[in-house]
């Protein structure tokens, strides 16, 4: 088989500066609310309802209409669960189905409203103010699939991505000029004798020993192309133009493959509110929110030979003799962190134009991030004797920078039934288009470092549209009975390449369906329950490049649900 990099991939540098993809800004910007039992319960369909810490993250005005004041918290448990298949050839043939699942205790809401009656009939009665957190997104997703390929390796690939740099640079001992230095001064943060920054990635499974030179060490590229060690090599009786031998390169026999994934982290709203009550017909409100952002992602790729005597490496000791030792086992991984806060405002008003018929709209600015990232690649390769068994790892990277998310719009309406049934409906739009990157020390978002992303943003990325329905029956006087379902479309148009691999990371549409059940004491004291099911778009990702001209890098489909159980305890005051 003829490898060949079918795939530009020198995009992601070895640098962070100019890394960071739509992908991320779109998973940072994005929420997937929460709040209180009763909102989630009605499936957050609460622009016009109010009266519930919950909807205060939707409307600012929704504090105004609660008429006292009111304290909540919020416990809840979040399971994640995943059915991943794969594809060996990216064909299409999906197999070898397997499950896993992640949980995580959460507290997605809590907070006070303090509510100041003024004493008059009309005009402003009254005014609220609030200090209220509730989530806007909980990440918790776990992905583990794999099976047998034959036909294309991990480290086949890493080791066409690492043609053309030397050995010698990617080792650490060679700088762009062919000097020797330190390792520690580290030459990659300055690119090769063409320019080129290096990919961690080739770095460590060059340092590793899981990717080497081969063949005659007197042909002109020899230094500068590399072979994985699940491969093995023949050579032929042809030369190209530059006097280098050409060998045909495959791999030994079939690989077990296991592709991972871990992710966790939560964002969190802070709001600072303020309601005015206006004659019981009209609401206003303000928020000055602070959202916070903590995400970890930890993901990993593992090669095993079913018969590592399909694998022969033949090396040279000291004295000069050749032996043989045999690839067994290889590992990837790739971890990454990052945290944000960021600020913005948010407005909106609840009329009750009359009967029991309120109209509601509020409009949220674009927050401003600070960002800070760290990440580190790393590799172990393991041989049949162990005193060849190498690992490394890269230096922690360590950025920040600012992100701007879009702004959000929502729009709703509700009736009630004379007190006993209320029915919603809430439309919420986000351009996700308006999204860019800044350097901490840039006045314009526009600059050269992100002027590449900030151009594939307005590019993939475009409007998303969600629709949220809700309902609230009371059988009896303290008892509710609540429903919801959310309905979200994607807002990318077109393929992203996340972190430099061919991988579709976005999900198409997002379904919720919620249940829930209240309780208010005739005293103070009420309890609200709900649970959420929200179902996502299949996922599709490629763990490594299409590297050969007659074969395609595997496939993993990953298909994935959520499942979300809060309980609301409050007090009215």
């Amino acid at each position: 088989m003829k490898k060949t990099l079918l795939i530009s991939l020198f995009s992601f540098a070895a640098i962070a500066a100019g890394a960071q993809t739509a992908q991320d800004a779109y998973t940072f910007s994005q929420n997937t609310y929460y709040g209180t039992a009763r909102s989630i319960g009605m499936g957050n369909a609460v622009t016009a309802v109010g009266g519930d810490l919950g909807t205060i993250g939707f409307n600012p005005a929704g504090s105004a209409v609660m008429g006292y004041s009111q304290f909540t918290i919020t416990p809840g448990i979040s399971f994640g669960s995943t059915s991943n298949s794969y594809s060996p050839y990216g064909d299409g043939k999906f197999s070898n189905e397997n499950n896993s699942s992640i949980s995580r205790f959460n507290i997605p809401n809590f907070g006070a409203v303090i509510n100041f009656n003024l004493g008059n009939d009309r005009g402003l009665k009254s005014i609220s103010y609030g200090v209220v957190m509730n989530s806007t997104n909980k990440f918790l997703n776990k992905i583990v699939g794999g099976g047998m390929n034959d036909k294309s390796s991990y480290l086949g690939a890493m080791s066409v991505l690492a043609e053309g740099f030397n050995s010698g640079f990617l080792n650490g001992y060679l700088d762009a000029n062919g000097s020797s230095i330190d390792d520690g001064d580290y030459p990659y943060y300055h690119g090769d004798d063409r320019g080129y920054y290096a990919p961690w990635t080739s770095i460590v499974n060059a340092q590793a020993g899981a990717i080497s030179n081969y063949g005659d060490s007197n042909d002109p590229a020899y230094v500068y192309r590399y072979i994985g060690a699940t491969e093995v090599f023949t050579p032929t009786d042809q030369y190209d133009k530059d006097g280098n031998r050409i060998y045909n390169v495959h791999i030994g026999g079939p690989l077990d493959q296991t592709y991972g994934r871990k992710v966790t982290g939560s964002k969190d709203d802070i709001a600072l509110n303020v309601g005015f009550n206006i004659s019981d017909v009209f609401y206003f409100g303000a928020n000055l929110g602070i959202t916070t952002i903590d995400y970890n992602y930890h993901e990993y790729f593992k090669e095993y030979a079913r018969n590592p005597s399909d694998f022969p490496i033949v090396l040279t000791n000291n004295n000069g003799n050749n032996y043989t030792i045999n690839f067994d086992n290889y590992r990837a991984r790739y971890s990454y962190s990052m945290d944000a806060t960021g600020v913005y405002g948010k407005f909106g008003f609840i009329a009750r134009p009359g009967g029991g018929l309120r109209l509601g709209a509020a409009i949220q600015t674009p927050t401003l991030f600070n960002v800070h990232e760290k990440w580190q690649n790393a590799a172990d390769v393991h041989y049949s004797d162990r005193g060849n068994d190498g690992s490394a790892y890269s230096p922690k990277g360590d950025f920040d920078y600012k992100l701007r998310s879009p702004y959000i719009f929502n729009a709703g309406l509700a009736y009630t039934f004379a007190g006993m049934a209320m029915i919603s409906a809430d439309y919420e739009l986000t351009d996700y288009s308006l999204m860019k990157f800044k350097n901490n020390n840039d006045h314009e978002y526009d600059n050269d470092t992100f002027d590449a992303v900030n151009s594939s943003i307005k590019d993939l990325m475009g409007k998303s549209h969600t629709l949220r329905l809700g309902a609230e029956v009371k059988p009896v006087a303290d008892i509710a009975i609540r429903a919801g379902y959310n309905y979200t479309t994607t807002p990318v148009g077109q393929y992203i390449s996340d972190t430099g691999k061919e991988t579709a990371t976005s999900h198409h549409k997002l379904n919720a369906f919620s249940v829930g059940l209240g309780y208010s004491s005739p005293g103070s004291f009420f309890c609200d329950l709900a649970g959420r099911l929200t179902s996502y778009s299949n996922e599709y990702i490629s763990p490594y490049i299409n590297y050969l001209s007659d074969a395609a890098s595997p496939l993993l489909k990953s298909s994935r649900d959520r499942w979300d159980v809060v309980l609301t305890l409050g007090w009215r005051f």
